[in-house]
């Protein structure tokens, strides 16, 4: 069966666009957090991605991603006369006998190039066969010399095949016109780096080394992520060269490796999807606040006030869940933070029902006046509210601390009305 031919919209597609703009990304993101003292990292300034070595040389970066595939299923091989190579090797070349950097003579060419590492970044592979490859391996182990590169590379010249062919003649003709005494340095300061790959876990062992846990490495990494694509963004809007150097890293990305290493609770505050049930009123939580009139069906912001309630809770819950399943908390701390949260709202429910509660020495509850039993549950709702809450060494912000409270009050474990166990039939 023949291969099903690509449509129009497939051919113009920008996905592989797209997965070459992101490759180029995440590895500039693992080489920031390779950064040491004193170097600096470059986006897309110099290179794809520049380095500046504390010594004063720099290494330029190039990044090819291919997505085309081979027969088996894996993606197609770096071939001696690939475009992508001998492209690479083009810019190069352009950037070192740059005229309007300085660089018309070949004394500037040769202080440019003895003081520059030129690496291919490719996640394609290399077979034992490429002789490209192999008689540059060759040339800087010293067992071949320039001459033989040069007869090699015209003889690769002549050699028609790949549908690139043309163009890249031009590529190896415009490297052999470079003098000896350029071509030499140039190649020995030449690398191709290939199969590499999965540039996001890549990311983050590299985070990991940096004595994270296991638990918060996704946090972290998400944190960092989202951090560099800012600062690229801002960098690039305001007509800035992205370049970070090894005291800016330092001073941004610090706070998230010590948060990643750190005893309290990773929090993640990512608001949940389907924050409102469909039957918001059958919740315990719910219907104990429409009778103490703090909601209202027919008040214009009851939508508003259900969805506010049900994004704290579910986050709470959404938390503890993860905490549970991460082992960052076990079960029975758990239930001690529930247990201590249900005696301070204890203590705060007897104290703003104490009147009531003297007068019931003396009439029945049907004989004291609703208006006050009313006014009695929103202060101790209110007051609730307001309590603050900690988990562990993990002191909850007003969302996660008001979620668990609806939590415990839809179970019902708490409630604010001063008969609440009987109204909503619980135990005890």
């Amino acid at each position: 069966m023949s291969k099903k031919e690509k449509s129009v919209q497939e051919l113009t597609s920008a996905e592989s666009k797209s997965i070459g703009f992101d490759y180029q990304y995440y590895f500039f993101l693992n080489e920031v957090l390779k950064i040491e003292s004193e170097e600096s990292v470059g986006y897309e300034v110099r290179d794809d991605v520049h380095i500046d070595k504390a010594d004063g040389k720099q290494i330029l970066i190039q990044l090819k991603h291919s997505v085309v595939t081979k027969a088996s299923g894996g993606i197609s091989n770096l071939s001696e006369k690939d475009i992508d190579l001998w492209k690479t090797i083009s810019n190069w070349i352009e950037m070192i006998n740059d005229k309007t950097e300085g660089r018309k003579e070949l004394k500037e060419q040769l202080k440019y190039i003895l003081n520059t590492s030129f690496i291919l970044v490719t996640n394609k592979s290399i077979t034992s066969s490429n002789l490209f490859f192999i008689n540059i391996e060759e040339f800087q182990k010293g067992n071949i010399s320039i001459n033989n590169i040069r007869d090699y590379l015209a003889d690769l010249s002549k050699v028609k095949k790949g549908k690139n062919s043309s163009v890249t003649d031009c590529y190896i003709k415009k490297l052999l016109k470079q003098d000896d005494t350029w071509l030499e340095p140039f190649l020995r300061n030449l690398e191709v780096k290939n199969n590499v790959d999965d540039l996001i876990n890549l990311a983050k062992l590299r985070i990991k080394e940096k004595n994270v846990n296991d638990t918060r490495l996704e946090d972290v990494f998400k944190a960092v992520d989202s951090s560099l694509r800012k600062l690229i963004y801002d960098e690039v809007k305001d007509g800035n060269k992205v370049i970070l150097t090894f005291s800016e890293y330092h001073k941004r990305f610090t706070k998230y490796f010590e948060l990643g290493r750190s005893r309290k609770l990773p929090i993640r505050l990512n608001n949940p999807k389907h924050n409102k049930p469909a039957d918001p009123e059958k919740h315990t939580s719910i219907k104990q606040l429409i009778d103490i009139e703090v909601i209202n069906p027919e008040d214009e912001d009851f939508e508003d006030k259900i969805v506010e309630i049900f994004t704290c809770k579910y986050l709470m819950h959404n938390n503890l869940e993860q905490w549970i399943q991460d082992v960052d908390i076990t079960e029975e701390q758990k239930d001690k933070f529930e247990q201590d949260v249900i005696k301070k709202w204890d203590n705060h429910f007897n104290n703003i029902h104490s009147k009531i509660r003297r007068k019931l020495r003396r009439v029945k509850l049907d004989d004291i006046d609703q208006e006050e039993l009313i006014e009695s549950a929103i202060d101790c709702y209110y007051g609730t509210l307001g309590m603050s809450l900690k988990i562990d060494e993990t002191e909850l912000d007003a969302r996660l601390s008001n979620g668990y409270i609806y939590l415990l009050s839809d179970k019902p474990s708490i409630g604010w009305y001063f008969g609440w166990k009987e109204r909503y039939k619980v135990d005890g």
